[in-house]
């Protein structure tokens, strides 16, 4: 179920920020000039996000992706929403890293989250929300990208620690990103590639 792969993921980061050292937070990433900080502050808004979008109307918008590849896909494009956002991503998460203290963004895995996931198991997923501000999308489509943005970026910082992976996120977080990573991709691509009947270029799917 998404919700239990969420609260997985949501419960691994509320205990890595609780175990990181001064020095640890400080640590360079496999992502230029960004630090284990600054991932973790990239990643700190998503349960007050979510608990927001939970609790407000769904948009008179009709839906503009029915699923979480189909966004991703456009999302992706050259010259599309990720390339555009990706300096302003960046410079956000840098900022409100310097700003913030290291408590205030565990308690946003350790505090807020629970919160959103006792909200998430009474709501229907299948209403729609915002994502982004420029995209509607059914609410359990918009918790999978959460999740796999959740796992990318512990990989991130398990590598600059040297942690092992997939280490805590192995389960249903992990079958979560995968599942939606492979729906990503070209899926001729990916049959060919992984039978070995072509040599075709399928990755990246994101970046």
């Amino acid at each position: 179920m998404i919700i239990d792969a969420l609260d997985q993921t949501w419960q691994v980061w509320a205990r890595l920020g609780g175990e990181l050292t001064d020095d640890e937070w400080t640590r360079p990433t496999r992502l230029p000039s960004w630090t284990v900080k600054d991932v973790y502050t990239h990643c700190s808004p998503f349960p007050s996000a979510t608990l927001a979008g939970v609790e407000a109307p769904s948009p008179d918008a009709p839906v503009s992706h029915d699923d979480a590849a189909d966004l991703l896909s456009f999302m992706q494009r050259p010259g599309g929403v990720a390339e555009q956002s990706a300096e302003l991503l960046k410079e956000s998460a840098t900022t409100r890293s310097q700003t913030m203290s290291t408590d205030e963004l565990v308690a946003q895995f350790a505090t807020v989250a629970p919160q959103a996931i006792d909200r998430l198991r009474e709501a229907d997923l299948e209403r729609t929300v915002h994502y982004g501000g420029f995209a509607v999308v059914p609410a359990r489509e918009a918790l999978r990208i959460f999740v796999m943005e959740g796992v990318v970026h512990y990989f991130d910082i398990a590598a600059a620690l040297d942690r092992e992976m997939p280490g805590p996120m192995a389960g249903e977080a992990l079958k979560v990103t995968v599942r939606l990573m492979a729906e990503t991709a070209d899926p001729v691509a990916l049959i060919d590639a992984a039978t070995g009947r072509r040599d075709v270029p399928v990755f990246p799917v994101m970046r």
